[in-house]
């Protein structure tokens, strides 16, 4: 699959304390949402998807959230709904967004804790 990727975009993103007397659950969001070209010129064999990635990442000592997405143009194929991805599809799409997210963890820690920053890993095992 041919991938043509525009820059990933950081929608929203945030480093906190967690709140007192509250458990805040981990949440990974990813949404595939298929896109209409705009340019009427747009090869009609490609597709657009827009994909999204909420996340909120507790820890213990603090909470980073955010909201990523980033627009992916998928060459010579027509995609229209998530299922019409296989799940190493669907993977190698996100994995830029997942990359950024862990890159941002990793920044934001070391400088908001004045040490080593956290490491998180969204790879997976599959193959």
């Amino acid at each position: 699959m041919e991938l043509q990727r525009d820059q990933e975009v950081v929608e929203s993103f945030n480093y906190g304390l967690p709140p007192k007397d509250q458990v805040v659950k981990q949440k990974l969001l990813i949404n595939f949402s298929p896109l209409e070209a705009v340019d009427p010129g747009y090869p009609a064999e490609n597709s657009i998807m827009g994909v999204r990635v909420e996340c909120v990442i507790p820890f213990e000592e603090f909470i980073i959230g955010g909201v990523f997405s980033q627009v992916v143009h998928v060459v010579g194929r027509k995609v229209r709904q998530q299922n019409d991805l296989t799940e190493a599809e669907a993977n190698e799409m996100i994995r830029p967004l997942l990359k950024l997210i862990e890159r941002m963890v990793y920044e934001v820690t070391e400088i908001a804790l004045d040490k080593p920053g956290v490491k998180i890993n969204f790879s997976s095992n599959a193959k």
